[in-house]
C-alpha cells in the first residue's frame, strides 16, 4: 500500500472478493478510530482487537504527563521537590508490584535511606490527584495483563473523572468508547501486531539510511527483499538470492 490514507486502503482491499474478506476472523490494530469503521466495511465478520501495547502506551503517556504537570508546579517554589519528580520518572512507570519495598539504601536527592516504594509513596503523597491517577493506571494495567475482563470494565467505568489528573481523562473516555474492542484484546490474548510493528520499524530504518526514496516501487522492492517477503519456488533460486 502506497500510504495509510483510507482511500488507498479501500482500493487495496477491495481487490479481494467479498467472499474472501468474509473469511477474516480478527484484525489487530492500534487505537486509530477511523480504521475501525473501515475494517467493519471491508471485513464484516472480523472482530477488532486493539493491541495491548497501545493501550498500555496511552495509559503510561497520560501518567507521565500528569507527573510532569505536578512537577512543573514546583519549578520555582520548591526546587528540591521538582528535582525529585524529574529524577525518578522511571519509577512512576515501573509496575507497582515490582517496586522494591524492603531493601533500604541511600538514594539521590533524599537525606534518609529509601526503598523504591518509599520514593514513590513520598512523591505521591504530595498531590491527591496524582496519587489517584498513579494507582488507577497501574490497576488497569494489571487487570489488562491478567485478562480480567469484568474487573477491568468495572474499574474503567466506575472512576469519577474529577478524581484523576486532567491528562488522564481523555484517555479514560477513549478506552470507555473502545471497551468492546478491549474485551477482544483480553479474549484473544495471544494475538498481537508486534511482528507487523517490527516490519514498520525496519521500513523506517530503510528510508532513513537511504535518505528517502523518490520511487515508491524501488522502496517496495527493497522492503520485500530485506524482509524476505518474496516467494521463491526452488532452492536454487534461494541460493542465488543469498549469494546476491
Amino acid at each position: 500500500v502506497a500510504d495509510r490514507k483510507l482511500k488507498s486502503l479501500k482500493d487495496h482491499f477491495y481487490r479481494y472478493s467479498l467472499k474472501l474478506r468474509q473469511k477474516v476472523k480478527t484484525v489487530t490494530i492500534d487505537m486509530y478510530e477511523p480504521y475501525m469503521s473501515l475494517i467493519k466495511q471491508l471485513f464484516p465478520n472480523a472482530k477488532i482487537i486493539i493491541d495491548r501495547f497501545h493501550i498500555v502506551q496511552s495509559l503510561n503517556r497520560a501518567l507521565n504527563m500528569s507527573r510532569v504537570h505536578v512537577m512543573n508546579c514546583y519549578r520555582t517554589s520548591n526546587r528540591p521537590l521538582y528535582n525529585k519528580y524529574k529524577s525518578y520518572w522511571k519509577l512512576f512507570l515501573k509496575p507497582f508490584e515490582t517496586l522494591e519495598a524492603f531493601n533500604y539504601h541511600k538514594v539521590h536527592l533524599f537525606k534518609e535511606w529509601k526503598t523504591e516504594k518509599g520514593i514513590i509513596n513520598y512523591l505521591l503523597g504530595v498531590d491527591v490527584e496524582l496519587f489517584n491517577t498513579y494507582h488507577y493506571v497501574h490497576e488497569l494495567r494489571r487487570l489488562l495483563k491478567e485478562n480480567q475482563i469484568e474487573k477491568f470494565n468495572h474499574k474503567l467505568f466506575s472512576i469519577h473523572l474529577s478524581d484523576v489528573c486532567p491528562k488522564l481523562r481523555p484517555v479514560i473516555r477513549t478506552l470507555r468508547r473502545l471497551a468492546a474492542f478491549i474485551e477482544n484484546t483480553m479474549t484473544y490474548s495471544n494475538l498481537t501486531n508486534g511482528p507487523l510493528e517490527g516490519i514498520n520499524n525496519k521500513i523506517k530504518l530503510i528510508k532513513r539510511v537511504s535518505f528517502g526514496y523518490r520511487n515508491y516501487d524501488n522502496l517496495r522492492n527493497r522492503i520485500i527483499i530485506t524482509s524476505r517477503l518474496f516467494a521463491s519456488t526452488t532452492k536454487k533460486e534461494i541460493k542465488k538470492l543469498k549469494v546476491a
